[in-house]
């Protein structure tokens, strides 16, 4: 089971780079880098989530997500904030700079996969659609426990 699972997520990984072939940041976001514009957008996009569950998403060690984390800061897109139960658990917040820079680069990205998306047929669309949507199921589960 396990080799079908690590085989299908390598597919996940050629969807990205099939949806974001031919992307650029836009001139507003030309600071960042894709890393930091990675951890913004999983910030502005979930929950709740520790320090550490993001940068194990984003597939960085504890040090250079850390580095990365204080590049943003001192951009002021984000704020560590630590959680008020459990004191070792620290979460990452957007700012309002934060917040204005998320929204341009989803918007800018949303239109250029509108244009990746016009080689679909409407059913092929719907199903795409389908599937990104167990995805995101599935992920909030098994972050969940």
């Amino acid at each position: 089971m396990t080799k079908k699972i690590a085989i299908a997520l390598n597919s996940v990984e050629l969807l990205k780079h099939a949806l974001f072939k031919g992307y650029t940041f836009p001139k507003e976001a030309s600071l960042l880098n894709l890393t930091q514009e990675r951890i913004l957008m999983t910030v502005k996009n979930s929950d709740e989530l520790p320090m550490v569950t993001i940068a194990r998403a984003i597939g960085l060690e504890k040090g250079p997500f850390s580095q990365t984390v204080d590049k943003l800061e001192k951009l002021n897109y984000i704020e560590r904030v630590r959680s008020k139960e459990d004191k070792r658990l620290v979460y990452l917040k957007l700012t309002a700079e934060g917040e204005t820079i998320t929204k341009i680069i989803e918007d800018s990205m949303e239109e250029h996969f509108k244009v990746r998306m016009t080689m679909l047929s409407s059913s092929e669309l719907h199903s795409f659609f389908q599937a990104l949507e167990v995805l995101k199921n599935t992920a909030n589960i098994l972050i969940s426990k």
